[in-house]
């Protein structure tokens, strides 16, 4: 962990202080407070890279600090984590709309909180990524918005998606639509087992997974306050700031999300059927070549089997010669003792010929296979 990582701690707890400053100081520098308004005081001077906020405090509490945080323009891209008793989806919902993104209960374990300081630490850095790839597209956006209507918005959009081939692609695009529209949100896909959850924030932010792991269940379409959540089958769209105080601009931005949450929803599934053809056709090719060094393998060891018995039917005969001229038999028992063994050699060849049989149709199985394989 880097050491020059800053951590501010504050609780109203001195027990809770000395343990988080004894598990965190060696990893990185940890500054402790009493309170918000120490904090507060401290930070006119220096700013850290990490809250970690009790809740429950005298005066100012975390969640009041917590927004005050994300109001200001200079603290606003500062992880924060609350370190709460409380539990469950309500005390999770509650540090969500604080802003925080991150949540851990007391008592916790020293893995725990250095786990959860070392994800603040790759949230600062994948926002610090996010942020510039968003404000180029922010200034472009910006460029355009004058002569882009909201249909056009949308428009825009669904003519990209086909273009997408990733998941990250479309919840990067989601996102961007959202800003051309003034909006700020979550963004989660679900492909192949493998889920995604992105927003201007960073990716993959435990709050934001956890709160959105907790709506998917609420049904297609819902809101609460400000917020508004479409749920389909591959994604989920959280709209944190939708422009209630204007209804009927609240309902057109409803209905071009709704749209094109189901688009990429569809584009998205089509991803996990190619992903699913991709695989499929790895193993075709997998057995190919399985059947193709089979029977390479079956064809040598037919020939060296096929050679092995020509031999020894060779010497079998020259054996049956030597011993026919110091053995005196019948002209009758002669030609039967030789009708014998030429009977057994024919028979033995034929079995032989059967592996070349087994061989053609195992060659003929690996042809008929990469046929089917390039559609043919």
């Amino acid at each position: 962990m880097n050491e020059a990582f800053r951590v501010f701690v504050v609780d109203d707890d001195p027990y809770v202080l000395i343990i988080i400053q004894g598990i965190l100081e060696r990893y990185c520098q940890v500054e402790t407070f009493p309170d918000v308004a120490a904090c507060q005081a401290r930070l006119e001077t220096v700013k850290p890279d990490m809250f970690l906020l009790d809740v429950r405090m005298p005066g100012i509490d975390g969640h009041d600090f917590c927004r005050l945080i994300k109001d200001d323009f200079g603290l606003r891209h500062i992880p924060v984590t609350f370190v709460s008793s409380q539990e469950g989806h309500e005390a999770r919902l509650k540090g969500y709309e604080a802003g925080a993104e991150d949540f851990i209960v007391k008592p916790f374990q020293p893995e725990e909180l250095l786990r959860k300081v070392q994800a603040a630490q790759q949230i600062a850095k994948d926002r610090q990524q996010l942020k510039q790839q968003l404000d180029d597209t922010e200034m472009l956006s910006s460029l355009v918005m004058a002569n882009m209507d909201e249909y056009a918005i949308l428009i825009r959009f669904i003519r990209e998606l086909i273009t997408y081939q990733t998941k990250q692609e479309i919840a990067t695009g989601m996102l961007e639509m959202l800003q051309r529209f003034r909006l700020a949100g979550v963004v989660q896909t679900r492909v192949s087992q493998q889920t995604l959850t992105m927003s201007a924030e960073g990716t993959n932010l435990p709050l934001e997974t956890s709160v959105v792991a907790h709506v998917r269940t609420l049904g297609r379409i819902f809101e609460f306050r400000s917020r508004s959540v479409h749920n389909f089958d591959y994604l989920t769209v959280v709209i944190n700031n939708m422009p209630v105080s204007d209804p009927e601009f609240c309902g057109r931005l409803r209905d071009h999300i709704c749209i094109a949450a189901e688009c990429a929803d569809s584009r998205l599934k089509a991803i996990e059927v190619e992903e699913t053809n991709r695989r499929n056709q790895a193993g075709i090719l997998d057995a190919i070549e399985r059947v193709t060094a089979s029977t390479s393998n079956a064809r040598s060891a037919y020939l060296r089997d096929r050679a092995v018995c020509a031999e020894l039917l060779m010497m079998l005969e020259q054996d049956l010669s030597r011993v026919m001229t110091h053995v005196e038999l019948s002209n009758a028992d002669e030609n039967a003792l030789t009708n014998m063994v030429t009977t057994f050699s024919e028979n033995l060849l034929e079995v032989l010929d059967g592996g070349e049989e087994a061989c053609q149709a195992m060659e003929d199985l690996g042809q008929r296979l990469g046929q089917l394989n390039r559609g043919g």
